[in-house]
C-alpha cells in the first residue's frame, strides 16, 4: 500500500500535454476537504495527473477559496472534452426513478430538510439503484462552477460512489458493505443479490463517529460484523477512523476504482481509496 502522500499534492505524467487538453477529460471535486481534480487522457485511456488543493487557510472564505483556485490554476482554465464536477453534500435524499416528479423536487427535498436553509437543489440519476438523488450543493459551489462551466450542473457524491458499488456487485451476489469518508460525514451503503438496500449519510464530529454508524447500519440490518466492508474517502491506514472500525471487525479493505481506464505509474504514489469517487466519475455515464 503507498504510503500517505503530503500535500498540496500534484502529480503529473511525463507524456501530459497542457496544449492538448480537447483530448481530455477532467473531473473536478469541490468539497470541505479542498478542490482536487484529475485529468484523463483519451488517446491513452490513462488518467495522466491528479492535483489536489487543501482548504487549509481559515481566514479565506471557502467560496473565495474555489474561484481563486479555479481562476489561477493553468489545467483548470483549459479546455477539454468533458467536465464532470463533484459536490460532496451531506443534505441529499433518493427518489425512486418510478415515482419522481422533476416539478416536484423541493417538495420533495422537504421532506427531509428546510428549503429555508438550502440554496439550489440539483438532480442526478443514478442507474442504481434507479433512482433520483436530490442534493443541495453550497453556495460557494453553485456560485463557482457558472463562472468557469456555465452549462455544467454538480454531481452528489453518491452518483460516482453507487456506480462503484453496482460494478463491483455484478460479480457478488453476496452482501456488500462499504463506508465513505468526506471532512465532516460519513455514507454507509450496503447492497445485497446485486440490490441496493442501504444508502444514507451521517455528520460525524469525531473520527470514530463513521464507525458508530456503520455499525449501527448493520446491526439493524442483521449483517454480521465478519462481512467485509469497504472503505473510501478522507481515512488514512491506521488513523482513528480506521482502527476504529477494525476494533469491531477484522476483515476492513480498502477500495480501489474499478473502471476500465488504466493509471499513469506517478498514481502509485496515492491511496486510490481517497479518490475513488473522483476516478470513477467518468465511467458514470
Amino acid at each position: 500500500m503507498a504510503r500517505s502522500q503530503p500535500y498540496p499534492l500534484e502529480l503529473i505524467d511525463e507524456t501530459l500535454n497542457i496544449n492538448a487538453t480537447d483530448n481530455y477529460d477532467l473531473t473536478l471535486e469541490l468539497s470541505e476537504e479542498g478542490v482536487s481534480f484529475a485529468v484523463l487522457d483519451l488517446l491513452r485511456d490513462k488518467y495522466v495527473m491528479l492535483r489536489h488543493y487543501p482548504h487549509d487557510d481559515e481566514s479565506v472564505t471557502t467560496g473565495r477559496r474555489f474561484a481563486e483556485i479555479i481562476e489561477a490554476d493553468d489545467f483548470l482554465m483549459r479546455r477539454y472534452r468533458k467536465v464532470f464536477i463533484i459536490a460532496p453534500s451531506l443534505n441529499a435524499t433518493l427518489i425512486p426513478a418510478a415515482v419522481y416528479e422533476n416539478g416536484l423536487r423541493e417538495d420533495y427535498f422537504r421532506f427531509n430538510f428546510s428549503t429555508a436553509d438550502c440554496g439550489v437543489i440539483v438532480s442526478n440519476s443514478l442507474p442504481f439503484p434507479d433512482a433520483v438523488v436530490l442534493f443541495s450543493p453550497s453556495r460557494e459551489v453553485t456560485e463557482s462552477i457558472p463562472a468557469r462551466w456555465r452549462e455544467i450542473s454538480p454531481w452528489h457524491h453518491t452518483k460516482p460512489l453507487l456506480s462503484h458499488v453496482s460494478t463491483v456487485c455484478r460479480t457478488n451476489d453476496g452482501c456488500y458493505v462499504h463506508i465513505h469518508f468526506e471532512k465532516d460525514f460519513v455514507t454507509v451503503i450496503t447492497a445485497e443479490k446485486r440490490n441496493l438496500t442501504f444508502c444514507n449519510s451521517f455528520a460525524t464530529s469525531s473520527p470514530q463517529d463513521g464507525a458508530y454508524y456503520l455499525f449501527s447500519v448493520m446491526d439493524r440490518n442483521g449483517i454480521r460484523h465478519d462481512e467485509t466492508i469497504f472503505v473510501s474517502g478522507t481515512v488514512e491506514p491506521y488513523g482513528e477512523a480506521h482502527i476504529a472500525l477494525l476494533s469491531f471487525a477484522h476483515n476492513v479493505r480498502f477500495a480501489s476504482p474499478v473502471i476500465r481506464q488504466s493509471f499513469s505509474y506517478v498514481m502509485n504514489e496515492v491511496q486510490l481509496h481517497r479518490w475513488l469517487n473522483l476516478f470513477t466519475a467518468a465511467s458514470c455515464e
